[in-house]
């Protein structure tokens, strides 16, 4: 990965696509843990691919990329999930104390596993989610999900404890650090 870095440093169009197709699952998997709409979670991807491009020529460490537009598109999504819940709150305030429907997605190709593991993930808030999946998904270490998010890595150790014992709390199985 670091050679497709480092041309796609250089210029190569190509090779920045190909670094893209290689991390396109582990961005969407990101992305959804803390945007609910598919759309939103397709812009945000779409605008870290666009700042990334841009910005290549600025990464001075071709091996921390993958941390690099990780942390580009956590930033992306924050920006979009703000948005949408200014917009929410003040639809809050219009409509006092009534409730409006949520919007609901339907993946055919899901599988009860799947569907199992997410309902877990929603019982977790954002910061213990991205914990998690950066954790036990992506297999990034506390330190360096410490400097994805920006925060010490006590911090990181504390969410994945507490979500651990939600999950545990919720049936689910979460073991190790």
């Amino acid at each position: 990965m670091e050679e497709l870095v480092n041309r796609s440093i250089s210029g190569d169009k190509a090779a920045f696509t190909e670094l893209i197709h290689i991390i396109q699952s582990d961005l969407f998997r990101i992305a959804k843990t803390r945007l609910d709409n598919i759309e939103d979670v397709n812009d945000a991807i779409q605008e870290t691919m666009i700042i990334a491009y841009k910005s290549m020529k600025t990464l001075k460490n071709p091996q921390f990329f993958k941390t690099w537009i990780i942390k580009i598109l956590i930033n992306e999504c924050n920006k979009i999930y703000e948005k949408k819940n200014r917009k929410n709150i003040l639809f809050d305030k219009i409509l006092k104390f009534k409730s409006t429907p949520n919007e609901t997605y339907t993946d055919t190709s899901s599988i009860d596993t799947k569907v199992d593991v997410n309902n877990l993930l929603e019982s977790l808030n954002y910061e213990e989610k991205i914990c998690i999946i950066l954790f036990y998904n992506n297999n990034y270490s506390i330190n360096e999900i410490a400097e994805i998010l920006d925060t010490s890595p006590n911090t990181i150790k504390s969410r994945i404890t507490r979500a651990k014992k939600k999950l545990k709390n919720k049936g689910g199985v979460a073991n190790g650090t």
